[in-house]
């Protein structure tokens, strides 16, 4: 990333550490005002040389202030050198706790979408089926927790699955839980391999850019990641549906009764189970097929909006884990590349 100098790549935890400089907890009184971009640059050198550039550390504060979590206390404008930034850490026992997942979210605001494509583009996997006619039809899984999330449809209106990563004799046997609601176009195949990168969930709101990710089917690739960004644009509360390309509306789907999500970018059949992710990185939700959707065709909404299901149904189907998914023996095979 040429603006951050790539410091997303050589850096991980820079963030952190400057959120942790400029916390007022971590400071005298005097110190406050004392410290500066450059100050916490010395701090890091080889020989003579700083490792984080100053004037790149503070386009990072600066980024951070306009997403609410730095206050700039001092700017004295140039290369600002001598800004001086205010942190403040509400709950220290989280903080600590949760520095793994801070780090992620952090640099997923900081580094935007590109950053988040990166972490997402290693879990997010092609599922293909021979169709039996010579032609294929392809889906998309992602790897969560432990186990590997899909459409549920993905699943049963096939004859058999290849799911890239996964031999056959790894799936054979594995519990696929889905919803009790038969609606719910959600499963997940208890694999028991952790994911990683781990990945996080949050709740999507509107008219927040969102990235879509999947394996649309284009004519002579079975392996081909799109990645589309949107808005989410209401919700089911709300029948106003902003058309600026995001997560449109929470609109009622009343087949499947849930909430489920609109959102302005192209969803195909190929599409379908694949993640749904905000600004900060948390998966928001899944791609999916709506009852009365032509699945043929990926006609998934005659306005042009994709369909989602919130990603809480999928956190209600893990911790559940209430009903299962049956398949024949034999239903998964190898990946063939």
């Amino acid at each position: 990333m040429v603006y951050y100098n790539d410091y997303d790549l050589k850096y991980p935890d820079l963030i952190l550490e400057i959120l942790e400089y400029f916390d007022f907890q971590n400071s005298d009184a005097g110190e406050v005002k004392d410290k500066s971009v450059l100050k916490f640059s010395e701090q890091f050198k080889e020989g003579n040389t700083l490792i984080y550039q100053p004037t790149v550390v503070n386009r990072i504060c600066k980024r951070l202030c306009d997403c609410g979590q730095l206050e700039c206390i001092r700017s004295l404008g140039g290369m600002g050198l001598y800004d001086n930034y205010l942190f403040i850490v509400r709950d220290r026992a989280f903080f600590e706790r949760e520095k793994s997942r801070l780090k992620y979210y952090y640099n997923s605001m900081v580094y935007g979408f590109e950053y988040i494509y990166r972490m997402y583009k290693d879990i997010v996997i092609p599922l293909v089926w021979d169709k039996g006619n010579g032609d294929y039809a392809a889906g998309t899984g992602f790897k969560f927790l432990d186990g590997v999330v899909t459409a549920k449809h993905c699943l049963t209106d096939v004859t058999n699955l290849q799911i890239k990563g996964y031999k056959a004799s790894e799936l054979e046997g594995k519990p696929i839980y889905i919803s009790e609601n038969k609606y719910v176009d959600l499963a997940f195949i208890h694999t028991g391999r952790i994911a990683e990168p781990i990945i996080y969930s949050d709740d999507g709101e509107i008219m927040q850019e969102v990235l879509v990710m999947g394996y649309p089917k284009i004519p002579t690739f079975t392996d081909f990641l799109t990645a589309e960004k949107a808005t989410i644009s209401g919700k089911a509360s709300s029948r106003i549906t902003p058309t600026r390309g995001r997560i449109a509306a929470y609109g009622y789907e009343y087949l499947a009764n849930i909430d489920a999500m609109l959102i302005t970018a192209r969803i195909r059949g190929g599409n379908s189970g694949g993640p749904v992710i905000n600004q900060n990185g948390c998966l928001v939700g899944i791609a999916c097929q709506i009852p009365d959707a032509n699945p043929k065709n990926g006609e998934y909404d005659d306005m042009g909006y994709g369909v989602a299901v919130p990603a809480d149904n999928l956190i209600d189907i893990i911790n559940r884990k209430s009903k299962t998914l049956e398949v024949r023996q034999g239903f998964f095979r190898d990946f063939i590349e």
